[in-house]
């Protein structure tokens, strides 16, 4: 798994690139680059907003445009993404036996994860836009505080990948679709069928 962050996420949290890291973590790092780049499946970009003055990040998934917001993510907890990604992804399909099988595969395939530097044009466009039009740069996230003042960030990650409806260009046909279940029929496409428990290790 691949995060690329916006240049402001990288400036802000002083994230270190694989290039720029000791060996050998700097060659292991290369190694999944040039190993996943461009599967779009296993790629994610990632772009920092405010909610409450607290530093959040929002995730997109290339291939799916799914979406996740994480609220309050401090420096330290940044190493952690691809491990609190994995946990909400198994979450919000805890009770699709053949998605949660499917995850266990590709995180198995998959165990390691590294940042990179953003890119990619139309995952830029579609974090703008989510950011703009569902997440109302932030504010969003106050009606999903409940009367004892919790957050429920479960809830908004639900809504936004079954609830709200994404646009997606196929053969030059503009069609919507709701990214969870478009994420649910890429991950069975290639990862159903079988069962394996994950293993997931961070990139430092």
């Amino acid at each position: 798994m691949i995060l690329y962050l916006t240049k402001q996420t990288i400036d802000r949290y002083k994230v270190e690139m694989p290039e720029e890291m000791a060996s050998p973590h700097k060659e292991i790092g290369a190694a999944l680059v040039q190993k996943e780049q461009e599967d779009r499946l296993l790629e994610w970009g990632g772009k920092l907003f405010y909610f409450d003055r607290k530093k959040c990040i929002q995730f997109v998934n290339f291939a799916s445009k799914f979406t996740l917001f994480l609220v309050d993510v401090k420096k330290d907890i940044l190493p952690q993404a691809s491990n609190i990604i994995a946990n909400y992804l198994l979450e919000l399909y805890i009770d699709d036996k053949e998605m949660t099988d499917a995850l266990h595969t590709m995180l198995k395939d998959h165990p390691l994860s590294c940042f990179g530097k953003l890119k990619d044009k139309s995952t830029i466009s579609t974090l703008n836009y989510t950011q703009r039009a569902f997440l109302e740069d932030g504010y969003r996230l106050y009606d999903y505080i409940d009367p004892e003042g919790v957050l429920h960030t479960m809830d908004i990650n639900y809504d936004v990948n079954f609830k709200w409806l994404c646009g997606f260009t196929v053969d030059g046909k503009k069609d919507y679709e709701y990214s969870g279940e478009r994420f649910r029929q890429m991950m069975l496409e290639r990862y159903g069928g079988r069962s394996s428990k994950p293993v997931l290790r961070l990139v430092k």
